[in-house]
């Protein structure tokens, strides 16, 4: 399960309301793409409220799922000035971000002292990107499930108005975790007949407890 500190939560409470004001404020609707595979960078977002999915493209247009993030985290940053962007970044819920150019926010770490735990922020997204690969390939299909379940209500931002609800169809799951569609399917009954999803055509957890152990076994 997601395990990557906030960038909030990294700098404190003094230094984010500071980071936030120095960005100007950006608000995206559900499904609406904040940031593009390919395109430059030269910017970066801070992620104020909601939350989002890192999605990938292959050439012949395969979709696979990343990593969501919720909150406090940053979007964007690993291209800099001169790259271009991994991955694409779309909205799950209503977002609020700040836009800031790569030079407005590098004299942001600067200022504040913070270009130390900015680095320690970035290699937490690595060691975390490889963890993420390494349940890709070898993690059984109910567990990766369950985790991606797991990680998505415990991002659910506070003004949600259902926080237990997955905001996926069966097609996106099996699209974003590389499984067949009969795949999530079966797994899924098994998540409903357990008591960790409620039944009915929508995903809601029933009991967050038991998806954590079904994340974790």
């Amino acid at each position: 399960m997601i395990s990557l500190q906030t960038f909030q939560d990294l700098i404190g409470p003094a230094a984010w309301p500071r980071l936030l004001a120095a960005g100007t404020l950006r608000s995206f609707q559900p499904g609406q793409n904040i940031l593009h595979q390919g395109d430059p960078g030269g910017f970066v977002f801070v992620l104020e409220s909601g939350r989002v999915k890192l999605l990938a493209y292959a050439e012949d247009g395969a979709q696979l799922l990343l990593t969501v993030r919720g909150g406090g985290q940053l979007l964007g940053e690993l291209a800099g000035a001169d790259g271009r962007r991994t991955a694409t970044v779309q909205a799950m819920d209503l977002c609020t971000a700040r836009y800031l150019t790569i030079q407005q926010f590098e004299q942001f770490l600067a200022k504040h002292g913070l270009s130390t735990l900015y680095s320690r922020y970035v290699t937490s997204k690595f060691d975390q990107a490889v963890t993420r690969q390494v349940d890709l390939a070898h993690r059984p299909a109910l567990r990766r499930i369950a985790r991606l379940f797991h990680d998505v209500v415990r991002l659910a931002p506070k003004t949600a108005s259902d926080p237990m609800r997955v905001p996926f169809t069966q097609e996106e799951l099996a699209a974003s975790l590389g499984l067949a569609r009969s795949t999530v399917a079966e797994q899924l009954g098994v998540l409903r007949r357990s008591g960790a999803l409620a039944s009915g055509r929508q995903l809601v957890v029933a009991d967050l407890e038991l998806l954590a152990d079904f994340a974790a076994a």
